[in-house]
């Protein structure tokens, strides 16, 4: 299977640069979208294309949100033959050496989309801890699936799988969406643990993300 790495990225001059060197032995097409990012995240990037194999930056001109630099990134992967896309953060927080397991699970051909499940005790923020188990646990009531980290950026998926989610959340949305339309679709998934680092415990999803993407939650239960 043609697997390529799809990276969103938003002010992240300071870690994409390190990302991108921690993939240099991976033989795999890369996508980095910069989604309008105000720092030199795209200029830093784009210096990696003469030097890292078969690499594309490209770039939103204003920001558009987490989601929208993920639709970009899979739409560029598949436009170049992607038949299974791995998509990580942008800030550092994956660990390259557990690429290896979503390529076994996605080449193994039995499951349709695979999630990473970060340690628990690997000092995830409190309030995040507790956020995510709820959503879960609402998510879990709502659409018959249970994904123990709801939230996780780092996951795969196939061609297919993709094409069939239709996904349109263009924020933070997104991931609570895939994991929510698996469910709905019945999709073939399972959950792989990786390693998880946080350089910054307040980045990421708010409260206002949190509401709005609850808000979604039950559109997505209703259409």
């Amino acid at each position: 299977m043609k697997i390529s790495i799809v990276i969103p990225a938003y002010n992240e001059a300071k870690n994409i640069g390190l990302v991108l060197d921690s993939l240099r032995r991976e033989k795999f097409p890369i996508v980095v979208v910069d989604d309008g990012s105000k720092d030199k995240t795209f200029d830093i990037a784009s210096k990696y294309v003469r030097t890292l194999r078969d690499l594309t930056v490209l770039r939103h001109k204003v920001n558009l949100g987490k989601g929208a630099a993920l639709k970009t990134g899979c739409e560029s992967a598949i436009l170049s033959g992607a038949e299974g896309i791995i998509i990580m953060d942008s800030d550092g927080q994956h660990r390259v050496a557990d690429l290896p397991k979503f390529i076994e699970v996605l080449n193994g051909g039995k499951y349709d989309i695979v999630f990473g499940s970060r340690d628990i005790n690997m000092n995830m923020p409190l309030v995040r801890f507790i956020g995510n188990k709820v959503a879960s646990a609402l998510i879990s009531f709502l659409f018959g699936i249970y994904i123990s980290d709801l939230i996780c950026g780092f996951r795969a998926f196939t061609k297919t799988a993709y094409r069939k989610l239709n996904l349109k959340s263009s924020n933070y949305g997104i991931e609570t969406e895939m994991v929510a339309k698996v469910g709905k679709l019945r999709l073939k998934h399972c959950e792989i643990p990786v390693e998880t680092v946080y350089y910054d415990k307040f980045k990421g999803v708010t409260i206002l993300d949190a509401l709005g993407i609850l808000f979604d939650v039950f559109i997505w239960k209703i259409r």
